[in-house]
């Protein structure tokens, strides 16, 4: 993925995020964002986004493909933790996307104090039924 913004940061126990590392932005009143260029064949596809809701804010991120805008929402469920990891990793799925070969997809993280709008990583699947 292209990161502008996100900065990686170690996760604490390390199989609480891919690898054991997620990227989060904690640029005070900017947004970051993650993208990548879509190398499947062409169809509908469902993209899930994991990512991090901790409970101190309200973060919020916006999918894109191409510049269409997908799906928007707000990292803003009562999970028990302060801290990103496996009490806070949280998946939003959008269903049946139809994707082209060299789609760009994106995703803007909007951070809300001191939740970093942090990403663990992108699921491409085909659509389910």
């Amino acid at each position: 993925m292209q990161l502008s913004g996100y900065t990686t940061v170690a996760v604490i126990p390390w199989e609480n995020a891919s690898g054991g590392k997620a990227v989060e932005c904690t640029a005070p009143g900017q947004s970051c964002s993650a993208s990548f260029e879509y190398m499947g064949v062409a169809g509908s596809t469902d993209i899930s986004v994991q990512y991090f809701d901790t409970n101190n804010g309200a973060a919020k991120y916006r999918l894109y493909v191409e510049s269409t805008l997908l799906d928007e929402w707000a990292a803003n469920d009562h999970l028990p933790t302060t801290k990103i990891g496996g009490d806070s990793s949280t998946r939003r799925r959008i269903r049946g996307v139809t994707l082209h070969p060299h789609d760009a997809i994106r995703i803007e993280g909007f951070p809300d104090r001191d939740e970093h709008a942090a990403l663990d990583y992108v699921e491409l699947a085909p659509a389910s039924q």
